[in-house]
């Protein structure tokens, strides 16, 4: 997790740690979300750590904006369904 916290904080240019504790809620909570799509995160792939850390971010960014998911996001969510299905598929 402490991955995932520090390019959350590089990604926003945060230097200090006086919201670890916010951006560590921030992503559990979108951990949790990618999940609820059927979607199983593997935390020591980097991909997957970028996608957690970006879902977060973006999370972070819009919380007080009703906006919808920005397209590289949803299609890299629907890249890792569709990867998850054709697995399934080859077994």
């Amino acid at each position: 997790m402490e991955i995932i916290l520090n390019l959350l904080k590089i990604d926003l240019g945060i230097t200090h740690d006086l919201r670890d504790a916010y951006f560590t809620s921030t992503i559990l909570a979108a951990q949790k979300e990618i999940e609820d799509r059927g979607i199983t995160l593997d935390l020591s792939n980097v991909e997957d750590q970028m996608l957690l850390s970006d879902y977060a971010a973006w999370k972070y960014r819009k919380r007080q904006e009703d906006v919808g998911l920005p397209q590289n996001l949803t299609y890299r969510l629907r890249n890792r369904v569709v990867k998850a299905r054709s697995r399934y598929a080859e077994t």
